[in-house]
């Protein structure tokens, strides 16, 4: 292809041993992703959409956690993950950006830097960003390490997930 991806038939999924999964640190993330949001819809009123944010959080893919990505990916795979950093990338490719501009997200932070709920959530992706980088894991283990350092993000979320799909178990 011109793009220099292949594209892999689901039926190969089941093949392949390790995933590497690029993450970028959560809120830093969250931020950044709410920021295009807001970029993308700027014919609709600033605050009235980060309100709506802040009652619902992840209502955009540019901006949900990444470990729902991983849950995701886990209905065509078990292979081990592979966590690397997103600046990571650019030993891949030359198209690297930094993503780390906190200063351009001061007015977002001063919406979410206190949110609870919003937190509460993002321990999903701290697990995988603080405790799980350049590391080799298993989606098991990733839930055992969430269970032990977040034990109610853990129940709000995995045992939930598991009664609804049961793609964790």
């Amino acid at each position: 292809m011109a793009s220099g991806f292949s594209i892999v038939d689901p039926g190969d999924y089941k093949s392949i041993e390790t995933i590497q999964v690029f993450v970028r640190e959560p809120y830093q993330r969250f931020l950044s992703g709410v920021n295009t949001y807001l970029k993308h819809n700027f014919n609709k009123d600033r605050d009235s959409l980060l309100d709506f944010i802040s009652e619902f959080l992840f209502i955009n893919n540019h901006f949900c956690p990444q470990f729902y990505w991983l849950v995701n990916l886990q209905r065509f795979t078990t292979a081990n993950i592979l966590l690397r950093d997103v600046s990571s990338l650019k030993e891949i490719t030359p198209r690297h950006e930094n993503f780390e501009k906190a200063n351009e997200y001061q007015y977002l932070n001063e919406v979410f830097a206190n949110h609870k709920k919003l937190h509460f959530y993002l321990a999903l992706d701290k697990v995988l960003y603080w405790d799980m980088l350049n590391k080799t894991v298993t989606m098991p283990e990733i839930c055992s390490a969430l269970k032990q350092k977040y034990p109610d993000v853990y129940t709000e979320v995995i045992e939930r997930s598991k009664q609804i799909c049961g793609v964790l178990d």
